[in-house]
């Protein structure tokens, strides 16, 4: 499953984005239009003071961050990526969550097995999530759908009851047409287990004998033979 394409940038869209984005510049004079089109227009999300600082540059648009924020919250093209920052779920955030628990809620259920808080953490950050750790290990707490097992891994429940209570919770796609929403998991779960590979290459790598070019079994063997 797969999602949708921008007609003209051919970039990747949300299912509350129609089939065409704003690349080509504003659909129309108003502050909502500007700011996405902005948005379409960089390559990774950014805090609502940068909105107001471009719309001002680009296009003369004279708007307080209050105000931008009570635009930019509620549309549900924009992706939230942490506090104060917004992007497009080109951008790697993802559609409908606004806040780290329900960010986590959707990752871990479309996650194949259950996660350290390290590892979600590793999969928030690379998809582009700005927040600090420990607000992160606040929100899976106290959550009542993310629940801790004895391994020390967090899990979120599956199957259609927990998809339909999360969709109630969370909005990543419209009511229809249900594909949206299974393009969405299904796209974040080839993800998921991608950087978690990436994450368990890089941490092999950390413990290689040969780090910093050197073999360290071979200089360790020569020093017992020189002693």
């Amino acid at each position: 499953m797969t999602t949708d394409a921008c007609r003209v940038c051919g970039d990747r869209l949300s299912p509350w984005e129609k089939k065409r984005c704003g690349c080509g510049g504003p659909r129309w004079a108003s502050r909502l239009e500007i700011m996405y089109a902005i948005a379409c227009s960089v390559r990774s999300p950014l805090h609502v003071r940068d909105f107001v600082r471009l719309a001002q540059l680009d296009y003369g648009c004279e708007i307080a961050v209050p105000s931008a924020t009570a635009v930019l919250a509620p549309d549900q093209r924009f992706c939230w990526a942490g506090q104060g920052t917004y992007g497009l779920y080109r951008h790697g955030p993802l559609p409908g969550p606004r806040s780290l628990e329900g960010v986590s809620r959707l990752v871990l259920l479309a996650a194949e097995e259950p996660m350290t808080v390290d590892a979600l953490d590793y999969c928030l950050k690379q998809l582009g999530y700005r927040y600090n750790v420990a607000s992160l290990k606040n929100a899976i707490r106290i959550s009542r759908w993310i629940k801790w097992q004895q391994d020390g891994r967090w899990t979120h429940d599956r199957g259609d009851a927990a998809e339909a209570e999360l969709r109630r919770n969370v909005p990543v796609a419209p009511a229809v047409p249900s594909e949206a929403w299974s393009g969405v998991r299904d796209v974040l779960a080839g993800d998921v287990r991608h950087l978690i590979t990436q994450r368990g290459e890089k941490l092999r790598n950390l413990g290689a004998p040969y780090r910093f070019g050197l073999d360290w079994d071979d200089e360790a063997s020569g020093a017992m033979m020189l002693t």
